[in-house]
């Protein structure tokens, strides 16, 4: 669950302090907006076309989505969550995508935004971009500018954003075939339809998927995830966020990583990951 707030807190730094944030007149709003810098040309605007597609599909998942952006000097880290707890006596972990994106200029922003804002954003900057790659066409060697991404005015409060993904202390557990993440997908979408009463309510739906999606994938025949759970959900994250391009066989890596009482896993995909967190240690 999600709440606005009002302004934009600065991220914090690694000694716990808030770094500033960067401001830049936003010219449509006619104010001083925090921003990213994305490249110029073809190469910004696929990078906003993939960004906008993304975003697309965390909507999908939820219309209320927020989406969380952390820039680490040059790579933008862009987070969507599609399960969390219900409450805090859920025992349903939380599970996220990840897509990371290249920026044109440094960047320290870390911020957590309305999924739907950022993309009206993002709508603006693809006609921007399209009206660069038609110029750049009529004028031969001419270089595009660089695509300036304002940030919503109006940031929310979501609780899966309350840990940092871990930096450090990941090791791998294993590897699991395509296959195996595809079969979790349809086999949890049938179950859900099965559970569902007719005309269920909201709280009904969250209930049912919850309970189906934090169920673990069966994966004993793979000695290496003896002990290791990995939530169905994180399956369906897989495909949801498109994370696995059509036709692509082989196996994805897992990681795990403790920090404290938090247990997280790793899914490396082609075109992004997935992230599950569970607290005092329930993976393993």
């Amino acid at each position: 669950m999600s709440t606005p707030s009002e302004k934009n807190p600065a991220p914090a730094a690694e000694d716990g302090t808030r770094a500033p944030i960067e401001l830049k007149y936003n010219p449509h709003e006619g104010v001083e907006e925090p921003y990213l810098i994305l490249p110029g040309g073809a190469q910004g605007a696929a990078a906003v076309k993939d960004l906008a597609t993304y975003i697309s599909r965390a909507l999908a998942v939820n219309p209320d989505a927020a989406i969380r952006l952390t820039a680490r000097g040059r790579v933008l880290a862009v987070f969507a969550c599609s399960l969390e707890p219900e409450d805090a006596s859920s025992t349903a972990p939380v599970i996220m995508g990840m897509r990371a994106l290249h920026l044109a200029a440094e960047s320290t922003l870390d911020m957590t935004v309305q999924a739907q804002a950022l993309q009206e954003r993002l709508a603006r900057l693809q006609k921007q971009a399209e009206q660069q790659g038609a110029e750049q066409q009529s004028v031969e060697g001419q270089q595009n500018p660089e695509l300036v991404l304002y940030m919503p005015p109006v940031t929310v409060n979501a609780g899966w954003t309350g840990k940092a993904t871990p930096v450090r202390g990941w090791s791998e557990v294993g590897t699991v075939p395509v296959e195996e993440f595809a079969r979790a997908t349809a086999e949890g979408l049938e179950a859900v339809d099965r559970a569902l009463p007719e005309n269920p309510g909201a709280a009904v739906l969250t209930t049912v998927r919850s309970r189906i999606w934090s169920s673990p994938m069966v994966l004993e025949y793979l000695p290496a995830f003896d002990g290791v759970q990995v939530p169905t959900g994180a399956a369906f994250a897989l495909r949801v966020y498109g994370f696995i391009p059509e036709g692509f066989t082989g196996e994805l890596p897992v990681f795990a990583a403790r920090v404290g009482s938090d247990e997280w896993l790793r899914i490396v995909a082609p075109a992004g990951m997935v992230l599950v967190r569970r607290g005092s240690g329930s993976l393993l």
